[in-house]
Parts: structure tokens; sequence; C-alpha cells
């Protein structure tokens, strides 16, 4: 071997990635770059709904438990479903809450491991998703958030620091 690493044995085309892997025209290819940021898109989507039912989940532990305690006393209870305020007999709003219960934790678990195949997928497709610099990231969050880089960043710390060797030096 004559010490550089070649990717999927095409000749004369070193990897950028250690070990091995696409050739640099293959990393910048648009199509590529489209397809990393919809599975990543999923990802996060994945990841919201998750959030979502977790809150559904804790609403609905909270309303069994005090109905349970004896917390919501009388015959029949108020439940808010859909849009619409119900009033039902208790026995009948403990046994919707918990039977609508069930069927969130069967979606929390589906939707886990969905999260699970996206997650796989998009590190098949770009393994270096989890390597990026932390000020990448907090780059890439404020262009969603459509705010302006924080004043005094790196540069402005940088200099700074120059600055302060420089009054070190000089004193």
């Amino acid at each position: 071997f004559g010490g550089s690493e070649r990717s999927g044995g095409r000749r004369g085309r070193t990897s950028p990635i250690k070990g091995g892997g696409p050739p640099a025209a293959a990393m910048l290819n648009r199509e590529r770059l489209v397809q990393i940021e919809a599975l990543a898109d999923e990802v996060l989507r994945t990841e919201e709904d998750l959030v979502d039912l977790d809150r559904q989940l804790n609403g609905r532990r909270e309303a069994l438990g005090a109905l349970r305690r004896g917390e919501a006393p009388g015959a029949t209870q108020w439940l808010a479903a859909q849009g619409q305020f119900l009033r039902l007999p208790t026995g009948t709003a403990r046994e919707g809450l918990q039977r609508r219960q069930a069927e969130t934790e069967a979606e929390r678990s589906a939707a886990r491991e969905r999260l699970k195949a996206q997650t796989r997928a998009l590190l098949r497709e770009h393994p270096e998703v989890t390597e990026l610099h932390p000020r990448v990231c907090e780059l890439i969050l404020q262009e969603q958030r459509g705010a302006a880089p924080a004043p005094g960043g790196d540069a402005a710390r940088r200099n700074s620091g120059e600055d302060a060797a420089q009054r070190e030096a000089a004193a």
C-alpha cells in the first residue's frame, strides 16, 4: 500500500474521511446534501412528535392520579377531548383516559423505533453528522431561529485573548 487511503477501490482518488468513505466530490454533491437535510429533518420532526406524546402522557397521568386520589369528587367529570368539553361519568372518563394512555404509549414506542431507524439512515448517509464543531451547531441553530450571531463571538474572544497576551508582554 502506498500510504494513502483509497476509497472503494477507486484508483488515485483519496478519501477526505479517515478510514475511507466517499471522495470529496461526492461529499459536495447537491442531491446528497439535500437528502442528508431531509433525513435530518425527519429525525427532528420525530423528536418533536416524541416530546408531544410525552406531554400528552404526562397530562393523562396527572388526570388519572387525581381520579385515583379522589381529588376530583363527584359522579361526573369534565373532560376536554379533541377541542370539545364533555361531561362523562367518572368511571367512563377513567376508562377513556386509560385507553387513550395505552394508545399513546404504543404510539410513543412506535415513534421511538422510527427515530432509531431514521437516525441509523442519517448516520449511514453522513457518518460525520455527530462530529460537528459546537460553534457550527450554534450558528446553524441561530440561523434556523432567524437570530443574528451573538455579538462578541469567536473573533471578539480571539481578539480579547490576543489583547490580553499583548498587555501581559508589555507589562
